[in-house]
């Protein structure tokens, strides 16, 4: 597998991917576009339940509306990255990790999801790596997301990145993750 990009954020091979399938398989990890909404609303129908309710903690269906705001990123205090990839001579989503800027101290949510064939090759350590890049050479003072307790996964790529883990007060299902930017 060999990677590509389209993005500000730098090019990095994706070393260490396990392949996804061979003949290896070229992977863009690149800026959401406007442009992208089919891609993005086929990206989200084509998730589990299970890695769908991961996402969202919760099993509704995400609006056009929502999927519109998704593609539609204000790059003033927001960034979203895809992963992509050729099957069958089409453009797929394979991934996308997120960030959005929540106040003026520049403290960002982040949020990322990958598609169940793509998961646990790799994938999501390079979108999570390229977003905190980006996050970093943005401005961003602190990227913090909530995960599922039970997400061991999401946890572990998250401390694999640095980010502190603890579980939200209150909640015995809720984790947030926390990552000062000053200390990556």
């Amino acid at each position: 597998m060999h990677a590509t990009s389209s993005t500000p954020v730098g090019s990095v091979p994706l070393n260490g991917l396990r392949p996804l399938r061979a003949p290896p398989l070229a992977v863009t990890i690149r800026p959401i576009r406007k442009s992208d909404f089919e891609l993005e609303k086929a990206f989200v129908q084509g998730l589990s339940a299970n890695t769908g309710y991961q996402r969202l903690m919760s099993p509704r269906t995400p609006s056009d509306e929502e999927l519109r705001r998704w593609t539609d990123v204000d790059p003033s205090r927001e960034a979203a990255l895809i992963a992509t990839t050729v099957v069958d001579g089409r453009e797929t989503q394979m991934g996308v990790a997120r960030y959005v800027v929540v106040d003026e101290t520049g403290v960002a949510e982040f949020a990322i999801v990958l598609g169940d064939r793509w998961q646990g090759r790799g994938l999501g350590r390079e979108l999570l790596s390229r977003l905190v890049d980006a996050a970093q050479q943005s401005g961003v003072t602190r990227l913090f997301g909530t995960t599922l307790s039970d997400n061991g996964p999401m946890l572990a790529l998250a401390r694999r990145q640095g980010f502190r883990a603890r579980r939200e007060a209150g909640s015995a299902f809720i984790t947030m993750l926390t990552l000062d930017m000053a200390t990556s």
